[in-house]
């Protein structure tokens, strides 16, 4: 048959194959190419490391994809992980984020498929991507420059997980792993929380008059989780997956994939935090233990049905249990209750979300030069913190403990969170011949949030004589039970309104984003070409709250219009190098949590949210240059600046109670810096096996201004003559708040195949992350300073020939010091763990 002349890159690029054979003519008269007849033979997979470089090399975008395929042979089973193996990115040591380019959460988005997923942490914008397996991900796509297609609110990165599509033959896989911290035996106790269970699918409720009558359930006390039969707490994990494609009449087919899968994981810590002025001790804990206890329940569905060649449909659904158990001790110094040391502080933190992530899209081709592609999705999160416990003792002279007798400082504490968001993107193209391509669309984003907590505050009466003494400080059901209440030694009142009353603090917020988006693609020449857009939001943010201390006003509603520019270019030095250029304008929303002015109370750290914030406009350039030798292969250089009006910073405010509040602390700020990233194979022998590497490193500079006076007069209130917050920075100016100064991964892997058809990957891998500002610091005291952290992981996975899969992991082998550093006069530190060095292995077998 004849054909119109095809372009092979896109053939390739929109359909899954692995072999494209082709005859073609030469025409004499025009002098090109047409190809008469073409051949579709096989599969391929999205995620091999040869078709995510294909696509890197020919996208009119700055793109950076990791697949799963290398994912695997790494042994990386979380995206947050794989999100590091990328350049210039940095997992956020103590938390769950992600900083790309020195940008910290807020100034990444998380997608699903092109579309937003929720955060499953109040405190955060982004989902925990560790919650995220990579057994259900074809490749993550970080996209660093921006494209109108993409939401506005972007900064460093918008990462966009691409759920897998299976094609081919039925499959069933079963997989079970297990892992151990070397650290867990440095304890021969392992202790949690009374209450949770192993699944974590069991939740604590508020007691009926939790007030007027001691009707609690759980113990104060810690429980050993395995009792002195077992000390070694191991993790565990089993999943099963199943693929398989079913042809529907002549041309349809059905490819459906399933997902299902559990794991733990236990760690314990020990080290010491603190809490510092310029040259005040607020909290000084020489002696830290924490016991953590994770689990992780998922579930997903994806089902691809291709209609015809011109029209397919997609459903997925996603569904995430996790939780998170953490049993905390700390030792050491307060200020005005234990100076000279004898403080104990107990915390017990038990965090249970649940996602739903449900997608329903399509993409149609209706003539030759006219396609639709299209996705709606409902997603619906739910995180509790239910019975969080806290309690403060003081060792008393004759070695016994006491409860202090202030409110607040024992405390039982219950929230609830709520997300729901509609979300959809519609997008036209249309090309208009050979050189130009349109695609036009809208997007929309509408997100409810409903948050509420309670505390119940246990107070040792001030008229009665000293509180009972205890031996044994972890022994506090013999302080607060049933019968001391009875007899009317301690009370029971709420932190918030009426002490009788158990009156939650609130705060209820709407976002709605509606954007309309436009794209021009024009090829200049075959080597030239440029894509122009504009994109339009308009945002409203509506918060209302209720909190537990006086604020001039109760809610706020705030609405800006966005218009953003792009530009990529692209020169095709010759079929191997290319040669990028781009530029575009986005902004950065403040969180709703972040403007709320909830007070979130930690062991060391307290955080209260500005409802005066507001968002940063963000102007961005990058160049760059690629370099592909051969399949599989780049060697890329990069250089980046980003501008920042209106930066977003956490920063310590001016109060005798130390606490962090979100601030636009200066009118500007600046990151600029240089990437470059080398996929090679090294060596190749034998039946395709190699010996390869992959090394990226970013260096960063980065300059932003502090102005305390800008601050003063953002957050004053005419109705009550005074500024909401108030500081005093060291400096006029200082480095950007999470931005290091140099991040480096290098990867060595042997990858061989026997003749049997067994084949063995080895990989090892090291990362380097350096110091960056973890918090900006004001009155003299100094800000605190992540210091630098050296990892190295090293992976074997051997596949045989009879379907089974077996690996060993060795994670963490330098086990470093994650140490922050207070920039104050006593040059204190504020925070010092090790996570542990964790053996692991896993096997699979595939029906």
């Amino acid at each position: 048959m004849k054909a119109k002349t095809i372009s092979i890159s896109a053939l390739f690029l929109c359909m899954s194959t692995t072999a494209l054979l082709a005859q073609s003519t030469q025409d004499t008269i025009k002098g090109e190419k047409k190809i008469d007849e073409v051949k579709i033979i096989g599969n391929t997979k999205k995620s091999t490391e040869s078709n995510i470089i294909a696509t890197q090399r020919k996208s009119a975008e700055i793109i950076e994809r990791v697949g799963a395929a290398q994912l695997s042979k790494q042994g990386v089973g979380d995206v947050a992980t794989a999100v590091t193996k990328a350049t210039g990115t940095v997992k956020q040591e103590g938390g769950n984020t992600i900083s790309v380019r020195g940008l910290l959460d807020r100034y990444n988005a998380t997608t699903m498929n092109g579309l937003p997923i929720p955060s499953d942490d109040p405190e955060n914008k982004n989902i925990d991507l560790s919650l995220l397996k990579t057994d259900i991900i074809d490749y993550i796509s970080l996209e660093k420059v921006f494209n109108p297609r993409l939401m506005g609110d972007f900064g460093g990165a918008n990462i966009n997980i691409v759920s897998k599509e299976y094609s081919g033959k039925g499959f069933i896989t079963l997989g079970m792993d297990s892992g151990y911290n070397l650290q867990n035996s440095k304890t021969d106790k392992f202790l949690l929380q009374d209450g949770p269970n192993y699944f974590g699918t069991k939740v604590i409720k508020v007691p009926a008059n939790p007030l007027g009558a001691y009707n609690y359930k759980t113990r104060w006390n810690f429980k050993d989780a395995f009792g002195p039969s077992m000390t070694m707490p191991i993790n565990t994990g089993l999943n099963l997956q199943m693929g398989k494609s079913f042809k529907i009449g002549e041309q349809g087919r059905l490819n459906t994939y399933a997902y299902a899968g559990f794991n733990n994981d236990f760690t314990y810590r020990e080290g010491s935090e603190g809490q510092f002025g310029r040259e005040t001790m607020f909290k000084n804990y020489q002696k830290v233990q924490k016991y953590s206890y994770t689990t992780n329940t998922t579930g997903m569905l994806n089902l691809f049905y291709r209609i015809n060649s011109n029209h397919q449909l997609k459903w997925i659904t996603n569904y995430i249990h996790s939780t998170n158990q953490e049993a905390k001790i700390y030792e050491g110094q307060i200020r005005d209750y234990a100076e000279n040391g004898g403080a104990y502080v107990r915390r017990a933190d038990y965090k249970v979300t649940n996602t739903l992530v449900n997608q329903l899209g399509g993409d149609h081709k209706l003539t030759d030069k006219f396609s639709i592609n299209w996705i709606a999705g409902y997603n619906y999160l739910n995180s509790q913190r239910p019975d969080r416990i806290t309690n403060t003792l003081v060792r008393n002279d004759d070695g016994t403990y006491s409860a202090t007798r202030e409110a607040g400082l024992n405390n039982r504490y219950f929230d609830n969170l709520d997300d729901k968001e509609y979300t959809g993107n519609i997008t036209f193209n249309y090309n208009l011949n050979d050189q130009t391509k349109i695609a036009f669309g809208y997007q929309g984003r509408f997100k409810e949030r409903k948050f509420l907590s309670r505390q119940m505050d246990f107070k040792w009466r001030n008229d009665l004589s000293d509180p009972i003494r205890i031996t044994d400080p972890n022994n506090v059901d013999a302080i607060f039970n049933s019968y001391n209440y009875a007899k009317g030694l301690f009370d029971i009142t709420s932190s918030f309104g009426l002490a009788t009353e158990l009156q939650p603090i609130i705060y209820n917020g709407n976002q709605d984003v509606n954007s309309g988006f436009a794209n021009v693609d024009y090829k200049f020449s075959d080597k030239f070409m440029a894509q122009l857009g504009v994109r339009y939001d308009r945002v409203r943010q509506f918060i209302e709250w209720n909190v537990n201390y006086y604020t001039p006003i109760n809610e706020i509603e705030k609405v800006y219009n966005k218009f953003l520019p792009a530009f990529n270019l692209k020169y095709s030095i010759n079929d191997k190098q290319n040669i990028r250029l781009a530029a575009s304008r986005t902004y950065t929303l403040p969180q709703l949590k972040e403007m709320a002015p909830y007070i979130y109370v930690d062991v060391t750290e307290t955080t209260q949210g500005n409802y005066y914030l507001k968002p940063s406009d963000n102007n961005n350039l990058d160049l760059k240059w690629e370099y592909f030798p051969k399949s599989g292969e780049v060697i890329s250089l990069s250089g980046f600046g980003k501008y920042i009006q209106n930066p977003i910073s956490r920063t310590l405010i001016n109060s005798s109670d130390q606490f962090l509040s979100y601030l636009n602390a200066g009118d500007w700020a600046y990151v600029y810096g240089i990437e470059a990233e080398l996929r090679k194979d090294i060596f190749n022998f034998g039946n395709g096996s190699k010996l390869y590497t992959f090394i990226n490193a970013t260096y960063m500079n980065s300059k932003a201004e502090l102005d305390a006076d800008k601050v003063a007069k953002d957050t004053y209130n005419p109705l009550s003559g005074n500024s909401l917050f108030t500081v005093s920075f060291d400096t006029k100016d200082d480095k950007l708040q999470g931005a290091a100064d140099f991040v480096g991964n290098a990867n060595l892997g042997l990858n061989h195949k026997w003749n049997s058809g067994s084949e063995l990957d080895l990989v090892a891998s090291y990362s380097y992350v350096g110091s960056y500002i973890y918090s900006i610091g004001s009155l003299g005291s100094g800000n605190i300073e992540q210091k630098p952290i050296n990892m190295l992981d090293f992976t074997a996975k051997l596949r045989f020939k009879n379907n089974i899969d077996f690996g060993i992991s060795l994670k963490n082998l330098l086990n470093p010091e994650i140490k922050r550093v207070q920039q104050n006069l006593l040059n204190s530190e504020t925070y010092n763990f090790k996570r542990g060095q964790i053996i692991g292995v896993n096997v699979g077998y595939k029906f």
